[in-house]
Formats: structure tokens, sequence, C-alpha cells
């Protein structure tokens, strides 16, 4: 998506040789290995359109492989000319014009891609698009096997840091849950103070694993305004499991105080470790879901008290501008990340990046992150998305004399490469 601006060319033509950090991915190993071309079209986050576009019934049509391309075509031409505009669809556009010669997405050329599929689980092919979209570094929450993390065996995919998790070891509710987060150390504990060191335990070892960052997606479960209980009442839910071992509690109901103390206790380890803590906010993947739950803007008793945890708020907040750019402006301790936000809506994001540059240190913006599984296709499109976007915003800034030309390739350098090379401490070159 160009711009008219008369400077746009210069600034996408230096983007598209910045090296990129791709700062929130969920590839845990190559793939896929495509067998059907609608499954090309259907791929990534543009699924979500379908289901927003389609009734239950023609989006299970959709995705029965078993059915010709010809049974399933007329489901995918009505679901085509609804979402063929959307930031999701532009990914699939590009992944179809750069990896099948595909301009117009018809009966026609579905069946022209049949043959030659891409084959991604094939390590060099997926490490070659990331080379291509010169993404050097990947940020991976990708829930391993911590025994592997543990004894050192863990493999990553290619180009990715390690990341970890941490909704599964504070939304504990049950004596099986405690007992299943610790297995990995062959330990039975019984008491809070048992469970905390296991967890300390485990995260020293995924840093010296090698792991740059915590991340916390509890917005998909909970709202993200966490209390500061008393640690005598998050005890208290935690004795109970002990109690009694076929006991399950429901969230909120008897389990926040644990939840909310725990999350707290953890991101004052993540200060002692020196490792920042993504969290993750606005939009969430799929559809129906209850977006005022995960507003950054209820962080903010979080990132007030936590004046030394470093915080990374994912998703540029979508669609929630405003409150992110506030946080900010005022939090030191806050960075913004337009992780995924680019395809979510790029238009949005190219009026917010102008508006992050105005109103707070361009030095703690993240441009970039692919946030697929696998789908290094996708994550080439992306970044091209990306680029596109940055180039466009601070291009219009130099039209209207808010900053110079060079002054705009400085910044679209630190927001693609420095500031997250930084922030993480990557020690990329």
């Amino acid at each position: 998506m160009p711009s008219r601006s008369e400077h746009f060319d210069e600034l996408r033509a230096f983007c598209e040789d910045t090296p990129i950090v791709d700062c929130h991915d969920h590839t845990a190993a190559p793939g896929p290995k495509y067998a059907d071309p609608i499954a090309v079209v259907r791929g990534g986050y543009f699924h979500s359109d379908l289901l927003s576009a389609l009734s239950d019934r023609e989006n299970e049509t959709l995705a029965d492989s078993s059915l010709s391309v010809e049974r399933r075509w007329p489901v995918l031409e009505k679901a085509w000319r609804r979402t063929c505009h959307t930031g999701y669809a532009q990914v699939t556009r590009r992944v179809l014009r750069r990896f099948y010669g595909v301009e117009e997405l018809t009966l026609d050329a579905l069946r022209s891609m049949e043959g030659r599929l891409l084959d991604l689980t094939d390590e060099a092919t997926f490490d070659g698009l990331l080379e291509e979209a010169k993404i050097v570094c990947r940020l991976g929450d990708v829930w391993p096997d911590v025994r592997k993390v543990l004894d050192g065996t863990l493999a990553l995919a290619p180009r990715t840091r390690l990341v970890v998790s941490l909704p599964g070891y504070h939304s504990v509710r049950s004596f099986a849950d405690v007992q299943a987060r610790v297995a990995p150390l062959g330990r039975h504990v019984t008491t809070l103070d048992q469970y905390v060191e296991a967890c300390r335990e485990i995260f020293e070892a995924h840093k010296r694993f090698g792991a740059v960052a915590f991340k916390d997606q509890s917005a998909y479960s909970r709202p993200i305004d966490f209390a500061n209980p008393t640690r005598a009442e998050a005890e208290a839910v935690f004795n109970r499991f002990m109690g009694d071992p076929s006991f399950s509690a429901s969230y909120p109901e008897g389990v926040r105080p644990l939840d909310d103390w725990l999350f707290h206790e953890f991101l004052r380890m993540a200060a002692e470790m020196d490792l920042p803590v993504q969290v993750h906010t606005g939009h969430m993947a799929g559809i129906r879901n209850e977006i005022t739950k995960t507003n950054a803007a209820l962080l903010t008793r979080v990132l007030d008290l936590h004046r030394d945890v470093r915080f990374d708020l994912f998703h540029a907040n979508w669609p929630f501008g405003d409150e992110l750019m506030f946080l900010g402006k005022n939090y030191p301790n806050v960075t913004v990340d337009f992780c995924w936000a680019n395809i979510i809506d790029p238009l949005w994001c190219r009026r917010l990046f102008q508006r992050a540059l105005s109103c707070m240190p361009h030095g703690k913006v993240h441009g970039y992150g692919s946030d697929f599984g696998g789908h290094a296709d996708r994550a080439w499109a992306h970044a091209a998305i990306a680029r596109d976007n940055i180039a466009a915003a601070l291009a219009e800034l130099v039209d209207a004399d808010y900053l110079n030309l060079d002054d705009a390739k400085a910044v679209a350098r630190a927001w693609l490469f420095e500031n997250p090379n930084d922030f993480f401490r990557l020690g990329l070159s």
C-alpha cells in the first residue's frame, strides 16, 4: 500500500534494506506444508475474516479439504468479494502474488497453484523466506516442553529467541494444576513457598537457555486489571487446593487472589532477572471476544507499582490507541509494540505511528511482530506491510515539515530494528 508522498519511495527503499526484529511470534517448528490451495488462501488470520463474513456451515465447507476445489470455490468466491480489502486479505494477496504469481483470485488461479504449493516444513525454505524479509530475530512464545528447556535440548525454529509464557503459572486452579507446573523439576510441592521457588527455578532455567522476555496473554481468559491482594489471601486459596486435591476452582470465584498475587510475584522476579514483560493488550484472535477486558488502561496500577519492570504492551492496544499513547508518554517503563496490529488495521496503524512520534519518545516504539505460528510466507508479507506503514507514515510527516528525511530514516530504523534490539538485549549487530 504505497503512499502518494514524494518521499515515500526513498523511505520505503530504506525500510526494505533495514533488518527487522520480529517482536512476537508463535513458531514452534517450521511449517506448514500446504496440501490444498484453498488452505493457502485461508491461512493465518484471514481465517478470522472468513468466520466473520460467512456462516458456520460455509466455513466448515471451506475447511473440508476432502471436497474438491471446484466444490468449494463458490463459497470462497462469495467470501472473497466480502473480505478482499481487509488487512488480513492484504497478507493473502501478497502471498498469492509473490509465491504463486496470482494477481486475481479465481478458480483457474487456484487450479494453477496445485502441484507447486509451498512446503514450509523444509527448514531451508522457511529460513530463506525470513532471510528475504530481513527478519533477523524472532521472539518466540511457543509453550515449549519445559523438560527440554531444563536439559538444554529444546530445538527452536530458525532465528528464534525464547519467551517465557506466564499465565499457566499464575492461573492455577487446582492441586493438579500446581503439580503439573512443577512436574518438569521432578518435584511435588505442598506449600505456596515451595511453588513460588519452583517457578523461579523454571524461569531461571529459561533465561539460562536464552529466553529474552516474559509474555503474559491473560487477557484471553480474564480482565487484565490485576488487583494487589495480600499473601495471606493468596495462600488461603492455595491451601484449599492442598487441603482437597479433588477441588477445582473457577475464575473469578475463589481463585483470583492467588492469580493476582502470583502475577505480582512473577513481575518482581522479572525485575530481578532483568527480563522485560510482554503483555497482550487489545484485539484477540478469533471472533466474538470481549474487548473491554483487554484495554491496556486496565494495567495502569500495575505499571505504576512495578516501576523497575520493563513492559512491552502488545498489538498497539487496538482499538484503544488513545489509552496506549497516554501510557507510552507517561510511564518510563512502557514501550508500545505494533506486533500484529499492522495487519489488523493497516490504515489505523499509519495514523498511530504518526501520533506516537508526535506525543511520546520514538525510542519506545517497536514496529513489527508477525504473530504467526509457522507461516513464514505470511511473516514475509506482514513485514512488507509494516514497512509500507512506517514509510508512508513518516513520508507524510516529512511532507508536512515535521521532520527531515534523514530523521525519518533514523526513526524507521529505530522502530524496525534498534529499539527492540536494545530493549530485549538481543546483541544483534
